[in-house]
């Protein structure tokens, strides 16, 4: 049980993946805070499922009352709802390669922040194996964008690191790191269990949160997004499906590990959008995307190492 939750970051990993580019679709047709409220709002019934089954199995009954667990909770909700947001904005610059680049800090920001004011304990092998994986991403996004990363009409590369796309690149990875990390110490702030009733109740109390919350903000500034939905009904089904077996993925993997090691694991998703392009799409594999596809196994595989 103590390396399982590599395999469960991978699956968290994938089903973000199909989501992110769900999500990217359904943007087209609703706003962005809209589209960002529907990964809650739709993935809630499947993630309460999942908490009844878990209890049915497992048992343990409701956690008792502790101000800390929810604290942690609703500061993990608000900042991955701020930092959804932002990623879903980024769609929409036409420097969206660069930002997809230096969103990839995440990695070591969640690192650093956790290292210095959080709880993370990363070993002198996680560090390496952290660092291996970085530069895996780092090829394989080099790789796939290079000099196309530059969009016409900007002049220099100092231009592009001005420029709009990456400030909203790395607001969204420093949101995205804090929200790894409070999902992270609601895990275990929660109370004595196993890591799925953990994992369970911290998913359920955090989407919820979001839902109630956003839920109001959007009534009162965009009451027309609920209206949108129905239309739209299958793909924020399908958005639901998918937000709800990442999200029970991610933070079972949080109740388990470090977050640091589960997000620099959950880089694969890089992999599977380049095999996707491949085996479906039928492009061409660049040299170093093998580089950095082989760079991240490697490790991904070096976490194995770790205490």
């Amino acid at each position: 049980m103590e390396l399982v939750w590599i395999p469960i970051s991978v699956f968290a990993a994938l089903m973000q993946a199909i989501r992110t580019a769900a999500q990217k679709t359904l943007n087209q047709r609703m706003s962005t805070m809209g589209t960002t409220y529907v990964r809650s709002f739709a993935g809630l019934p499947f993630l309460i499922v999942f908490l009844f089954i878990v209890l049915s199995v497992e048992g343990g009954g409701v956690p008792a009352w502790r101000p800390a667990f929810f604290m942690l909770a609703a500061a993990g909700a608000l900042t991955q709802v701020v930092a959804t947001a932002l990623l879903i904005k980024l769609f929409t610059l036409k420097t969206f390669a660069v930002g997809s680049m230096l969103i990839k800090s995440d990695i070591l920001m969640t690192a650093l922040i956790g290292t210095l004011w959080f709880s993370e304990d990363l070993s002198p092998i996680g560090w390496l194996a952290l660092l291996v994986v970085l530069a895996g991403v780092l090829f394989l996004l080099g790789a796939r964008f290079g000099p196309r990363a530059i969009a016409p009409g900007e002049e220099s590369v100092a231009g592009l690191l001005r420029g709009r796309a990456t400030r909203v690149a790395l607001a969204c990875a420093l949101m995205f790191s804090f929200s790894y990390l409070f999902v992270r110490e609601a895990t275990l702030a929660v109370g004595a269990g196993s890591f799925l009733w953990r994992g369970g109740w911290t998913v359920v109390t955090v989407t919820g949160m979001q839902v109630v919350a956003l839920g109001a903000w959007l009534l009162v500034t965009e009451p027309r997004a609920f209206a949108q939905m129905w239309p739209n009904r299958g793909l924020v089904g399908f958005i639901g499906l998918t937000s709800a077996l990442g999200s029970i993925g991610w933070f079972t993997a949080f109740a388990l590990e470090n977050a640091s090691y589960v997000r620099a694991v959950a880089q694969v998703e890089a992999v599977f959008t380049i095999l996707i392009s491949w085996l479906y799409f039928r492009e061409t594999v660049r040299r170093m995307e093998l580089v950095g596809i082989v760079t991240m196994i490697v490790g991904v595989l070096m976490f194995r190492l770790v205490d």
